[in-house]
């Protein structure tokens, strides 16, 4: 049995709503009713009445909620008492996206290791990467104790507010940038044509900047003619490709601000508005961790 059944059917219990329990534990809904489903194979018994609204447990469901309860609780603290064992108690578990790592994590460090050295307090930091939803899944868990994300309407962190909290860190944005042609007009310049698209890089589609492009280009008024070449779920791999004239990308700002500066990359042209988004950090909101406030408190 995977015990993510248990954590899911704790949701649904709590919630009554496969919709809402799905989201909260940021799964699709067929997804998700397929793992309450699993949990039933294994228990030999329906677990929910699915005929009413909202649903509710069956008897076995009730017996099975207890144990849940009971399984979970203990886990959680044989994590805990393991990561003590090993040094973690003082360690700050910090997950984020590969993007951000590179971009924002290591100032954002310096600046908290700065601060805090000042009121003589260390940062053991263990670093974690991965997609937003596995990041969201880590915080709620307790296997990360801080989750740095990138923030968007089209971006659904279904992240309950009554347990858990944010700061805005900061913005950014992606610009629509090309390698130069020697002339210094961009190699692959926008809008393009239906007779000659414009040579381009994107995002894999289950990455939060695919979802925040995806949603700008969709409302935009500009209509662009695109050749998609190449599709990454690694940023940087992109802008290595943009730098050799593959195609043109859309790239946060802070990961080519220098490759504008000196001209290794220009605007690839006038693309509509900029597509901006936030960079904020999420805690549970009653951590057991004392210094994760000190964290806290110096990171804005």
């Amino acid at each position: 049995m995977d015990h993510k059944w248990l954590d899911d059917f704790l949701m649904l219990a709590r919630e009554r709503n496969f919709s809402k329990a799905a989201a909260l534990r940021h799964v699709t809904q067929p997804q998700f009713s397929r793992r309450i489903r699993a949990l039933e194979l294994w228990a030999g018994a329906e677990l929910i009445n699915r005929a009413g609204v909202p649903i509710a447990l069956t008897p076995a469901g009730d017996t099975l909620l207890t144990s849940s309860k009971l399984a979970v609780n203990a886990l959680q603290d044989a994590r805990t008492r393991i990561a003590n064992l090993q040094g973690g108690g003082n360690w700050t578990t910090l997950f984020t996206g590969r993007t951000l790592s590179r971009t924002v994590v290591p100032p954002l460090l310096t600046k908290i290791r700065k601060k805090l050295g000042q009121l003589g307090e260390e940062m053991p930091v263990r670093l974690m990467t991965g997609s937003i939803h596995d990041g969201a899944i880590a915080l709620e868990q307790g296997g990360a104790d801080l989750l740095l994300s990138f923030a968007h309407p089209r971006l659904a962190l279904a992240l309950d507010e009554q347990l858990f909290e944010a700061i805005t860190l900061g913005h950014d944005e992606l610009v629509a940038v090309s390698q130069p042609l020697p002339n210094g007009k961009p190699r692959h310049a926008l809008p393009g044509t239906a007779a000659k698209p414009v040579k381009a890089l994107r995002f894999a589609s289950q990455l939060a900047l695919a979802q925040i492009l995806q949603d700008s280009l969709t409302h935009s008024k500009q209509v662009l003619h695109l050749h998609f070449v190449t599709e990454s779920d690694f940023a940087e791999s992109l802008h290595e490709q943009a730098l050799q004239g593959a195609g043109m990308a859309w790239l946060p700002r802070a990961l080519v601000a220098a490759d504008l500066k000196v001209g290794r990359l220009i605007s690839a042209g006038a693309s509509g508005e900029p597509i901006r988004y936030e960079i904020r950090l999420y805690r549970a909101r009653h951590s057991r961790k004392p210094h994760l406030q000190k964290i806290w408190a110096v990171s804005v």
